[in-house]
Order: structure tokens, then C-alpha cells, then sequence
């Protein structure tokens, strides 16, 4: 359907140049009262407590309006950062900065969010003491912000399910229904191998202990349990047979995350990293100005 997948800094390009049309349009009208200016102007972190996420977005919204707006990065990408606390320090055009600005904080709150909540979820996992799990993220992301949000959950020590439909086969109940069931789908294993030598994963979304059996069975590899309990999840793991890659998803949050975890599954993926955002405050000030 489409010709190429984008790299990260395609991307980039991408949203900022999305982000600042519906903002900028075809000018600033700002500009009819502001004094063009050299200023120095400051980031600040309003939140509790974050992990950093978007500085490349940041960035890349002032390199298409000026090139020559400095910016300096007192914290960097992936780094915890506190209320209160300087992000950046730039210097340039007070018109230059101002069109920018809510662009620019846009990107940083919403990729923090996502960096800040995954955070929060790696460390229920690395305070568990379990060493075998993984946590991931789903396709349950901002349209139009996949790799931006998936840049972000790295930043937040999570790991990436896959990008999209076009990089691994995610066969799930809609698509049962359509094939006709499990069996089916097995037989068709050889042809799905003939078309995609490289492929990286051909996994199976099951909802029923008896349809996880069946699969199993007909010598799926790589399973997802969707909306399991944990007490089947456990269960599941302690009938596996042996090479068979377990993941969990659907309805696992903060509150039931650890007994999951506990259960010895694979994977655990989750839908909040990415799809419910809640935004890290950050504020832009002037702080400093050329009356000349």
C-alpha cells in the first residue's frame, strides 16, 4: 500500500511539520505587535516528577522556523527530572521563539507522559525481583505519533511490540472469525512461510484456556493470552510446553501489574504506556532580552 516505512528522523520531520501548520498556518499574526528581538528564554519542568521524552521534536520545531535559535539541553532524553527543574536554555529571535514554543512544549509533555508512565511500570517490575519478563507496548498509540510514542516507551525502559501491521503477524480474533478458527489458521502456516521469509514473528491471540490448549497443540510458538486472569495466566505458564513464548495482555494496569509479572510470563503488554495520556507540565519563559 505505501512505498517505504519511515526511519525515526522521517518521522520527526513529519510531526513537526504537521504540528506547527495547524499552529502557524500562514503566519503568526503576533508578529504585527512583537519587537523582532534577541532573547534568552528558559524550559522548566512543572511536574512532581517525570522522565524526560521529545527532545528531538523540541529541537527540530525551532530548526524549521530559525536555524539560528540556540538551544542547550541542561537535562537530556531519558533522564528523571524534578519540579522545578531547567530543561533547556535558548537564545535567539523572540519571534522565532514564540511561533515555536507551544509546538515545541506540545511534543515534550505528550512523549514525557508516555516515558513517565512506562517508568512507573518498569519499576513495579524491577522491584519484583523477577528477572524473565518484559514489559511492552501495543499499537494503541496517538495517530500519527507511533514512533514518537514507541521512541518514548525505550526512554521509559520498556521494550516495543511490533511497529505495525507490516513488521510482524499478529493473527487475533477478528481474524480467526474471518479464517475460520485455529485450525485453519495452521494450515496455513507453510504458505504464510513461502511469502514472508522474514518474517520475525507469527503469534496467536487466544481467549480461552481450552482455545490456548488447542493451540499449543497445533504447534503455535508464540501465544498471547488476551484479558487471561492471573491465576490462568498461571496456570497457563505451568502447562506450557517447552519453547513456547507466553504474553499477556488486556486489562493489566498498575494495580494487578506484579501479580502478573509473578505468574513466570514471557511478555506483558500494555495499552496505558501509550494510549492514555497524562501530561507533563513544562513551561517556557523569557527570562533575558536585547532592549537595544
Amino acid at each position: 500500500m505505501f512505498r517505504k516505512i519511515e526511519k525515526l528522523s522521517e518521522a520527526i520531520d513529519r510531526n513537526v511539520r504537521d504540528a506547527l501548520f495547524e499552529d502557524i498556518g500562514f503566519g503568526d499574526r503576533a508578529e504585527a505587535i512583537i519587537p523582532a528581538k534577541n532573547v534568552i528564554a528558559e524550559v522548566k519542568c512543572n511536574a512532581r516528577k517525570a522522565v524526560l521524552s521529545g527532545q528531538f521534536w523540541f529541537d527540530k520545531c525551532f530548526q524549521f522556523i530559525d536555524k539560528s535559535v540556540s538551544i542547550e539541553w541542561l537535562k537530556k532524553d531519558g533522564s528523571q527530572v524534578l519540579e522545578g527543574d531547567k530543561i533547556c536554555r535558548m537564545t535567539g529571535q523572540s519571534l522565532s521563539i514564540l511561533a515555536g514554543e507551544r509546538s515545541a512544549l506540545n511534543f515534550l509533555q505528550v512523549l514525557s507522559s508516555t516515558s513517565t508512565r512506562t517508568r512507573e511500570y518498569l519499576n513495579v517490575l524491577k522491584d519484583s525481583g523477577v528477572q524473565n519478563c518484559v514489559i511492552v507496548d501495543t499499537r494503541k498509540t496517538l495517530p500519527g505519533l507511533r514512533l514518537a510514542q514507541k521512541y518514548a516507551v525505550r526512554l521509559g525502559g520498556g521494550a516495543n511490540q511490533r511497529f505495525g501491521l507490516w513488521d510482524a503477524l499478529l493473527v487475533k480474533e477478528n481474524h480467526l472469525i474471518t479464517l475460520g478458527g485455529l485450525k485453519k489458521l495452521a494450515s496455513l502456516i507453510g504458505v504464510i512461510d513461502s511469502k514472508d521469509k522474514d518474517r520475525k514473528l507469527l503469534q496467536v491471540e487466544v481467549e480461552t484456556m481450552e482455545e490456548y490448549k488447542h493451540a499449543m497443540s497445533l504447534g503455535f510458538k508464540h501465544i498471547l493470552l488476551d484479558n487471561f486472569s492471573i491465576n490462568e495466566v498461571a496456570e497457563a505458564v505451568e502447562n506450557r510446553i517447552t519453547g513456547i513464548t507466553l504474553e499477556a495482555s488486556g486489562g493489566i494496569n498498575l494495580n494487578n501489574l506484579l501479580g502478573y509479572i509473578r505468574t513466570g510470563v514471557d511478555r506483558i503488554s500494555i495499552g496505558d504506556l501509550t494510549k492514555n495520556i497524562n501530561s507533563v507540565d513544562f513551561s517556557l519563559r523569557i527570562v533575558e532580552q536585547n532592549n537595544d
